[in-house]
């Protein structure tokens, strides 16, 4: 799992530290391809944590990195904390995208709406219904 900005994701402890530096100098926005990469990792429940967590601070979220908070938040498989934090980034995104007006230039906001008033429709665990009932007017 070698490669881009976080190298190997198997080494964590390095790719916390490298995730934590470009959170803090603003400069995770110029790798939301790395950061979808690392999002997408299954083998460590911190990297994806914290990865969700840099995520919201995005000024300007790409599409890739929409559409992997959404598959995140809608993975029934995924346990609930992750789910929890996937949606809260996807409001942060929507709602920075909105700030920026760059909200129609994703072309998402219909589809991930629709998602998540789906999600609010089936049965899960109440905190994951309470997140998505606050970002849902972000997410339309």
């Amino acid at each position: 799992m070698a490669g881009g900005v976080f190298g190997n994701l198997e080494e964590w402890g390095g790719v916390l530290d490298r995730l934590e530096e470009l959170t803090g100098t603003g400069q995770l926005e110029q790798h939301q391809d790395d950061l979808v990469r690392l999002l997408r990792y299954p083998d460590n429940w911190r990297l994806r944590e914290a990865g969700l967590e840099a995520a919201a601070t995005v000024g300007a979220p790409t599409t890739a990195l929409v559409r992997q908070l959404l598959r995140l938040t809608m993975d029934r498989q995924l346990y609930h904390q992750a789910r929890v934090l996937a949606a809260e980034a996807l409001g942060a995104a929507f709602e920075r995208l909105r700030a920026n007006g760059q909200i129609e230039a994703l072309h998402l906001q219909k589809e991930v709406g629709e998602q998540m008033r789906a999600l609010l429709s089936e049965s899960d665990v109440p905190v994951l219904h309470q997140a998505v009932r606050r970002i849902l007017p972000a997410v339309g």
